[in-house]
């Protein structure tokens, strides 16, 4: 499961909405490339491969006609339904006598004001604290983890200019109603696109500090195929 926080809102949502419509049995939220943002945790692997496939598939077949926005299909067991909100897409799987009413809420009203809601939050919380650009230095060995380490000095600012409004964010988002003390992680993403979310810790060695430098797991660094010297963007994160 995608971790980033549009994802962790979406996936309480839905599992909030089965909750409050009982006929939804199944909801999956995709992006415009077909990946899973956020998925039913009740539904097995395989079904899931095979509903993105099915995807990938009329997504092909609409090229000709146009952009795939939304469909509507009756079958024998139940409805499937699917919308287009913004840049992502909604598929409902439902009883087949789920109530119409309760269908458009979701797909027009309650998906679409959290990911309205979630765009000012994410622009506040850019404002609040800017991303600082960092150069890379590379941790290596057995112990090495899976957490990145940035001077103390930067975390402090951080944590001083806009800790407690990323944690009012991040409350809206997963419901938690907790306050942490210091930054917990960060994002960090490169100029050629790629981003991950990382655990972070305090620079350790006392030469490092003050170079507006991070350290990053050998294992980090390849899968965002950066190396030693580089520059990221690096930001607190939700």
């Amino acid at each position: 499961m995608n971790r980033d926080p549009y994802a962790i809102a979406l996936n309480n949502a839905m599992t909030e909405i089965k909750k409050a419509y009982p006929d939804v049995q199944s909801s999956f939220i995709f992006t415009k490339e077909g990946t899973i943002l956020t998925e039913d945790q009740e539904t097995d692997q395989k079904t899931m491969d095979n509903l993105k496939e099915s995807f990938e598939n009329l997504k092909e077949k609409t090229k000709a006609i146009g952009k795939l926005e939304s469909f509507y299909i009756m079958a024998k067991n139940g409805k499937i339904t699917l919308s287009k909100i913004k840049d992502l897409h909604l598929l409902l799987v439902t009883s087949k006598n789920a109530n119409k009413n309760q269908i458009h809420s979701i797909t027009n009203i309650i998906i679409p004001t959290i990911l309205k809601t979630m765009e000012t939050l994410t622009s506040t919380q850019n404002q609040l604290t800017p991303s600082k650009k960092l150069m890379v230095d590379t941790l290596t060995g057995f112990f090495a983890g899976d957490s990145v380490q940035i001077d103390t000095e930067i975390l402090k600012t951080w944590t001083k200019t806009g800790n407690e409004s990323l944690a009012h964010i991040r409350n809206v988002l997963t419901g938690e109603q907790t306050i942490p003390e210091n930054i917990e992680q960060v994002k960090i993403e490169t100029f050629g696109g790629k981003s991950t979310l990382c655990k972070v810790k305090e620079i350790k060695e006392q030469k490092m500090k003050g170079k507006n430098m991070i350290k990053i797991p050998e294992k980090i660094c390849k899968s965002l195929e950066i190396k030693k010297g580089d520059l990221v963007k690096v930001e607190p994160a939700l």
